[in-house]
């Protein structure tokens, strides 16, 4: 018995996985930019951490803006396109990520089935988190 028990522990692991796509129920918020979590970073005083859940239709338009902090934008759904002066255009697909420095303008668009995605900012105390840029 002793000896089958890594292949019985194998059989059980492999018994846990599963070819089946996971379907789980999510909640679904209204279209835009819908903060879900924010608070101060310890380890950064005078910064805060501001999370926030994108919900972008079909070609929605971000326009033209920057942050005093850095950005970190991850896709869960559809796509999106992120424009930047001097760079060849990003196009995010479901599971990518991209990190934008703090100043850096940027706007973009929602892909042809719109875009899901959690954009994390790093606010800096006493600024807005978003400030429009130059058309």
């Amino acid at each position: 018995m002793r000896a089958l028990l890594p292949l019985l522990v194998l059989v059980g692991l492999g018994a846990c996985s599963s070819s089946k796509p996971v379907t789980i129920a999510t909640y679904q918020p209204a279209p835009g930019a819908n903060i879900v979590l924010r608070g101060p970073i310890a380890a950064a005083p005078g910064h805060e951490l501001v999370t926030g859940d994108l919900v972008l239709g079909p070609g929605a338009a971000i326009p033209k803006h920057y942050h005093h902090g850095e950005e970190f934008l991850y896709v869960i759904g559809g796509s999106v396109t992120v424009s930047r002066p001097g760079a060849p255009d990003a196009v995010l697909n479901a599971g990518d990520a991209l990190r934008i420095p703090p100043g850096t303008v940027h706007w973009g668009s929602a892909g042809p089935s719109g875009a899901r995605a959690v954009s994390s900012w790093v606010a800096v105390d006493g600024k807005p988190l978003r400030e429009p840029a130059s058309e």
